[in-house]
């Protein structure tokens, strides 16, 4: 078991305290760099929050979606498995799977929602407030 502050609460800290305090005290041409930085740590340290729950949620969901097997291929790392699975499933909507006409057409669309959300949730959770 780790001590606390975990590696996110570290960040997040060390984030707070870059925009608090030392942002304004940056001459004005410095601010931009310093709030991307800020907002770059805001998104490992939710990223190091919840860990890989949600690549594995996608992996299981993409599974059913596509019939494929899961654990993921010895020879595959579960990185790469999610690129092939997420390309399998573009070349489906190419071939007109996702058109409301589809019965399939909700499935995808629950799952890319749901992919949509959780990357919305790193990288700008802010958005996500008034739509919960």
């Amino acid at each position: 078991m780790r001590d606390r502050p975990y590696g996110h609460e570290l960040l997040e800290s060390a984030r707070d305290l870059l925009r608090e305090e030392i942002l304004q005290t940056l001459p004005a041409d410095k601010r931009l760099a310093a709030l991307m930085i800020a907002n770059a740590m805001g998104i490992v340290a939710r990223q190091l929050a919840v860990g890989d729950a949600p690549e594995q949620a996608e992996l299981a969901r993409l599974g059913e979606l596509l019939g494929k097997p899961l654990p993921i291929p010895v020879s595959n790392s579960p990185h790469e498995y999610l690129k092939r699975l997420n390309r399998m499933l573009c070349e489906q909507i190419r071939a007109g799977q996702a058109n409301p006409s589809s019965p399939r057409s909700a499935l995808i669309f629950s799952h890319l929602r749901e992919v949509a959300r959780y990357r919305l949730m790193e990288s700008n959770p802010k958005y996500l407030e008034p739509h919960i």
